[in-house]
């Protein structure tokens, strides 16, 4: 009898052991997904704020040596962003409508972007549009490697 007893006992504790290990991982999920989301929120905000206050320097620490981004006039890569960036006249922005996920070294950050500025010498309007940013992690911190404008010319 005893042995069974201790058996049960046993069981009942690596039931016990089980389950808490099962609500570690989840909630270390939770956190995990919490953290990414406020992380993707922070870099792209970190962005947009050196193209408003036209901060090369953090630009240039920002986009990776192998960055790409799309808009609707082409691609352009590292140089011609920071050209493109530059020549930009950004009044006043709002970003919004946040939405991050993680797998392992890379984020993507979708989200709306209104903002008035000059984009290959048009001028455009503040209705908002999605973008897409899309950072990894790499020796030197977080960089951006890939960005999609999909606002509309002119629009």
């Amino acid at each position: 009898m005893r042995q069974v007893s201790r058996a049960v006992r046993n069981g009942r504790s690596v039931g016990v052991a089980l389950v808490l290990a099962v609500l570690l991982v989840v909630t270390i999920g939770t956190w995990a997904t919490e953290d990414s989301a406020a992380l993707g929120e922070q870099l792209v905000r970190a962005f947009w704020d050196a193209i408003w206050t036209e901060d090369v320097v953090a630009l240039e620490a920002i986009l990776a040596p192998g960055f790409q981004s799309i808009h609707e006039d082409g691609t352009r890569n590292r140089d011609e962003e920071l050209a493109l960036c530059a020549g930009l006249d950004i009044d006043e922005y709002t970003l919004s409508d946040f939405v991050t996920t993680r797998q392992g070294a890379a984020i993507v950050v979708t989200f709306m972007a209104s903002v008035e500025e000059m984009l290959a010498g048009v001028r455009t309007t503040s209705v908002p549009a999605a973008r897409m940013a899309v950072f990894l992690m790499t020796e030197g911190g977080w960089r951006l490697v890939a960005y999609a404008n999909l606002e509309p010319m002119g629009g």
